[in-house]
Order: structure tokens, then C-alpha cells, then sequence
């Protein structure tokens, strides 16, 4: 069985283990883009896909676990969009400082665009990260169980996270060194969160993730629907195989959960 695979392991020897999996998972999602140079094209049904498997994670893993979780359906919704509108205000922060320290006609061209998408998808996302080692962390704290299903949901999105990330950063125009320098630390998130909740968890009793699981749910509807979705379609000639790619990533997600039997949720 799975669930024995970390009997008689110290939690954080466990915590180690799945923090490696975590990694060499983002990282393989996020130079899987950068291994070879791809046409503005190419990026951008990458893209699609990627915004397709984000709409799968959304609605067959995240908002199903979110309402699991909730006593109270609309303070579960409440919280959703709370986490949507973080990262709104934290775009539009973005945007309204970018455009002052670069006033010029240059920064509302292609690559400009790219990069404040790019930034604020990184914003969203990174909150996101954070909240899924709170999440590995109590799950390993409750069972060991959970925390296989935990690992599993977490595994799924995050390489699905650093592959969106990838693709979209490879149309910014930023120096490739850069992105790889971003992606890194945007992988080393989930582990980091995860070691520092661990000791503040062992110290609390009748944890609920709720709140937490609800606002990251909205940050990653944010950047599934807001960011990857318009960028999708931005080449207009390829829409329907932009549609196709969209559609094609939310049926890999539906089988996936169909045969973890549910498991793929969070936790």
C-alpha cells in the first residue's frame, strides 16, 4: 500500500522525501519548455495546454476540496474570491509601477505585456506554493494516508505550475539565465513552506486548512482564467487548435482524477 511507504520514518525524513519528489517534478516542468527554442507559436499552444490543465486542476481537484473542506458554502466562495482579488490588486500594483518607472510607448508592446503576465502569474502562483507546503506539512502531521494523497495532488499542479510558468517567461524576452534563476526559486517554494509550517504544526491542535486552501484556490483561478486563458488565444489564427489544446488538457486532469478515484485532491 501506499500509505506505508513512510511507516516508522521520521516526519521530517517523510517531509525530506516528498520535498525531493516536489522538486525534481517542478523542475522537470520547467525546463521541459527551455530545452529547445519554439517559435512565438509554438509558445503559445504550450500555453494552451498549460491553461487547460490548470481549468482541470481548478474544477476536479481544488474547488471540489475547498467545498470538502467548507462548513459554509458561501463562506467558502467569500474566500475563493478573496484569493482572486489579492492577486487582481497585486496585478494591477504591478502594472501601475511598471508604468511608472517606464512611461514610454516601448512598455505597452508584445514583451512588456508578456512580463507583467508572466509576473503576476509568478505572484499568484508563488502564494499558491506557499500554501501547498502548509498543506504536505499537516498532511504529514495527520497520516500518512493523506499525506501520499496530499504528495499526489501537489505533484500534478505543481508540474503543471512550472510549465505554465516556463512557457509564458520564454515570451518576455528576459535573459534565459534569468528565468531559469526564477523558476528555481519559485520550486524551492512548496519545500521551504512545507519545513517552516512543520514545527509551528506540531504545536497546534485541530488544524483546518480551509481558509488557507480556499484563498490559494482563488489565486490559481486567477491565474488559470486571467492569465493563461487570454494568452492562450493570443496568436488568433490558431484558436481553434488553441481550443482544442485547452479542452485536451482539462480531459487529462478529469482522467487522472477519475482513476486516483479522488485522490487527487489536496489532502
Amino acid at each position: 500500500m501506499l500509505d506505508e511507504i513512510f511507516d516508522g520514518i521520521n516526519p521530517y525524513i517523510a517531509l525530506l522525501i516528498c520535498s525531493a519528489i516536489i522538486l525534481t517534478v517542478s523542475l522537470a516542468g520547467a525546463f521541459i519548455p527551455q530545452l529547445r527554442e519554439m517559435n512565438s507559436r509554438q509558445i503559445h499552444l504550450m500555453v494552451a495546454l498549460s491553461a487547460g490543465i490548470f481549468l482541470g486542476i481548478l474544477f476536479f481537484m481544488l474547488l471540489p476540496e475547498t467545498f470538502e473542506e467548507a462548513t459554509d458554502g458561501m463562506g467558502a466562495v467569500a474566500w475563493i474570491l478573496c484569493g482572486f482579488l489579492i492577486i487582481l490588486l497585486v496585478d494591477v500594483i504591478l502594472k501601475r509601477m511598471h508604468m511608472s518607472t517606464c512611461p514610454h510607448e516601448e512598455c505597452i508592446d508584445k514583451d512588456h505585456g508578456h512580463k507583467m503576465t508572466s509576473f503576476s502569474a509568478f505572484a499568484g502562483l508563488a502564494i499558491h506554493a506557499a500554501v501547498d507546503g502548509m498543506i504536505l506539512a499537516v498532511a504529514l502531521h495527520l497520516g500518512h494516508g493523506i499525506a501520499i494523497a496530499a504528495l499526489i495532488g501537489i505533484v500534478l499542479h505543481k508540474f503543471a505550475d512550472l510549465f505554465a510558468l516556463s512557457s509564458t517567461f520564454k515570451l518576455t524576452g528576459i535573459d534565459k539565465r534569468k528565468v531559469i534563476l526564477y523558476l528555481i526559486i519559485f520550486a524551492l517554494i512548496t519545500p521551504i513552506a512545507a519545513f517552516v509550517s512543520m514545527p509551528i504544526i506540531e504545536m497546534v491542535e485541530d488544524i483546518s486548512m480551509f481558509i488557507p486552501l480556499a484563498i490559494a484556490t482563488g489565486t490559481f483561478m486567477y491565474v488559470g482564467i486571467y492569465a493563461l486563458l487570454p494568452e492562450a488565444f493570443h496568436e488568433r489564427k490558431d484558436s481553434i487548435i488553441s481550443f482544442v489544446l485547452v479542452v485536451a488538457g482539462i480531459v487529462a486532469i478529469a482522467l487522472i482524477s477519475m482513476l486516483l478515484g479522488g485522490d487527487g485532491h489536496m489532502h
